[in-house]
């Protein structure tokens, strides 16, 4: 199975009671890994300002989850967000794998130490023939 890395922010509302969010947080957790999911952080942001007013909330109780799984797990996820009373807003992203943008990083400077590397050899021999 091709596992694809994502990332999924959600809001409560801030009347939520400390047990009713952790009961909230398990069980995103739980559909994440019931379906083939691979959950590698959950990262509770605590209460936040909004930045406007959403379903008559100025503030929000904002939870992170990082993950791997496949576009099935995605749209049973987003779809808990939604039938859930306590959830005001979500949002996920498909990230790229951090190693591919690192070696790609890393391939372009070595890349452009090379063409300077080179360029001061050439201008080296050119002045070395005067």
């Amino acid at each position: 199975m091709n596992h694809t890395n994502y990332e999924s922010v959600f809001i409560a509302v801030p009347t939520i009671s400390e047990e009713g969010m952790e009961n909230l947080v398990g069980n995103f957790e739980e559909v994440i890994r019931s379906h083939g999911g691979n959950l590698t952080a959950t990262n509770r942001w605590g209460k936040k300002r909004l930045a406007y007013e959403i379903k008559k909330f100025n503030e929000g109780i904002y939870t992170q989850f990082e993950y791997e799984g496949d576009g099935a797990l995605v749209a049973e996820l987003e779809r808990k967000f939604r039938l859930s009373d306590s959830v005001i807003r979500y949002l996920t992203i498909k990230l790229e794998r951090p190693n591919k943008l690192v070696a790609k990083g890393a391939a372009k400077r070595q890349a452009k130490e090379a063409r300077s590397k080179k360029r001061q050899t050439q201008n080296q021999v050119a002045g070395e023939g005067r």
